[in-house]
Order: structure tokens, then sequence, then C-alpha cells
């Protein structure tokens, strides 16, 4: 019996993955937990400045946490004010513990084995206390007006799964909003807030050029003519100017093992190469009926998942949808 037919290629693809995410994960935790303790939580601090400034009156955008300033929308100032009634320690543990809760829940719906936990782009989100792990289970759990108000990229999501309902009350909240939120002061400011967010953020994951900016516009463009839905979900990573590592969590419902690998990879930009990479192979299995092709790339873009449903959506392998 050869080697080929005692291991199976499929079999293999499947736990390519096994060593970038360890590696992914080992590198981001230890910049916010291992070499630099007083990192953790990092963004949860950045959070709590902000609001701490909007309560008081003041300016939330002018806020820092160790030279970094708070740079979300204001939309998620009114979400995040009661848990600003505890003092910063406590608000750092709370979102710590809150992100942690949503990531079980996110690997849950997504069909996928607990190791999922240690997906890089969802250790990052938790040490850090970044609300958009949260955002993103909230989404997924039919609260996506709350969760859009903390990740308002994530609208992406629901334009691909044209979820209009959620899209209409989701407006209608953020008009609400409207009459307590610094709307004018955040418009006036907002060449300020992206230029300084791009130096402070250092590109973030995605890179902060116009040309990764193009490339994952052009590649979610094209995934939309083979997966309409797919293209959603990673539209959220790549289709905004600058996104942090933890974006790649929105990846967990379409899981494959070509997406687990480029995104548990810590090096700028390889969030945008491996959408377009993914892209390229999506539209290559749609376009090409060649077997060896099939045989090939099929098994890296096949869904990593066991017998749950993800997200409340019909899916099916991607391998199956190329055919």
């Amino acid at each position: 019996m050869s080697l080929a037919s005692r291991v199976r290629w499929a079999t293999l693809a499947r736990r390519l993955p096994i060593p970038f995410v360890i590696g992914g994960a080992l590198f981001l935790g230890s910049r916010s937990f291992i070499y630099h303790a007083s990192s953790l939580g990092i963004d949860a601090h950045i959070y709590y400045g902000g609001v701490q400034a909007w309560l008081s009156g003041g300016d939330p955008w002018n806020a820092a946490y160790h030279g970094l300033h708070f740079a979300t929308v204001p939309w998620a100032l009114p979400i995040l004010a009661p848990f600003a009634i505890l003092p910063e320690s406590l608000f750092v543990v709370v979102w710590i513990l809150l992100d942690a809760i949503a990531a079980v829940y996110l690997v849950r719906r997504s069909g996928l084995s607990w190791a999922w936990l240690a997906f890089p782009p969802v250790v990052q989100g938790i040490l850090d206390g970044n609300p958009a792990i949260v955002g993103l289970a909230l989404i997924v759990a039919g609260a996506a007006p709350i969760g859009l108000m903390l990740r308002p990229q994530a609208g992406f999501i629901l334009f691909g799964e044209r979820r209009w309902r959620a899209v209409a009350l989701t407006l209608a909240l953020a008009a609400v909003l409207l009459a307590v939120i610094p709307l004018g002061t955040f418009v006036r400011e907002l060449p300020t807030i992206v230029a300084r967010y791009a130096v402070e953020s250092r590109g973030g994951a995605t890179g902060g050029t116009p040309l990764a900016l193009a490339v994952g516009i052009v590649s979610v463009l094209a995934l939309a003519t083979v997966d309409l839905r797919e293209a959603g979900w990673l539209a959220t990573i790549v289709a905004v100017p600058i996104n942090g590592w933890y974006a790649g969590a929105a990846a967990l419902p379409i899981l494959n093992p070509l997406l687990a690998i480029g995104l548990s990879i810590p090096i700028v930009g390889a969030p945008v190469a491996t959408v377009a990479i993914y892209a390229a192979v999506r539209l290559a299995l749609r376009r090409f009926r060649w077997p060896w092709l099939e045989r090939a790339a099929g098994p890296l873009v096949e869904r990593t998942a066991g017998s749950q449903p993800s997200a409340g959506s019909h899916i099916t392998s991607s391998a199956a949808r190329a055919k």
C-alpha cells in the first residue's frame, strides 16, 4: 500500500492549521501577557478612558491609555456606559471575561471543536479585552443592532446574509442614539482620529495602506460572485482601512484550513493576502473543473466544522459550493 493511499490529502489538509494556530496564539498572547503584562486588557483600558471622558462632559477621542487614544465610533459609548460604574481594573476584567464567554459561544455556534478557542484572533481579542469578540457574538445570537454599535464594520455580515430586518433595526437604534452621542465632535475630529489611529496601531493586522484596502475590497467583491455570505463575513476583516488581529475571529463561522492558516500568521498584511488567495481559489474551483485542482485545493477550502450549524445560517462546505 502506497503512502498516498494510507495518508489521504483531505485528512492531512484538515490538520495543516495546527502548527500555525499554536504558533500564532503563542506569539500574539506573549505580546499581551507573557512579556508585557501591563498590556493585558489594553483595549478595555482605552475604552474605559473614552467612556469616562464622555460621561464627564469631555472629548472621548482625546482620552488615552499609555499613549493610545480612544478611536471607535460614538455609537459604542452608550453601549459601554453602563459598565463605566465599575472601577477601571474591574471594567477590564469584566470585558476580558465577556470576550471569553463570547468566544466560547462563537466556537460552539460555528460547529467547531473547543480547540479553536486557541485561534490567534480569538486569543488576541480576549487578552486585549476588545469588544469586537462580544460584538460578533451578539450578531450571531440575533442581537445585531447592539453588536454593530460595538463593531460597525461587521455590518457587511448583515448584507452578506441578507438580514434586512436586522439592518433596519440597526439603523433605527443608531438614529435613536444620535440624541446622546457626540456625533458632531466625532465628525469634526475624524481626520485627526484616523491619522492618529493609523500611527498608533502601526497599520494593525491589515496594513492600513490604500493598496491593502483595495486588494481587500476587490477580493471580497470577487468572492461575492461565488458566495455572498462568505464575502460578508470576510469583508468585516479586510474591507476597512485598519483592523486588529482580533478581526479575524469573524472567519469562525465559515472557517476552513486555508483561512485558518492565513489568519493565524501574525504578520502585518497576512489577513488581506489570505482573503485574496482564498477568493482566487474559490473562483478557480468555480471556473475550472479540473479534477487535479479539485483534489488539491478542495480540501483546503472545505469548511472545518462538526455537526453543529453555524450562526443560525444554512452552510454547506465551500468545496461543495465550488463544484
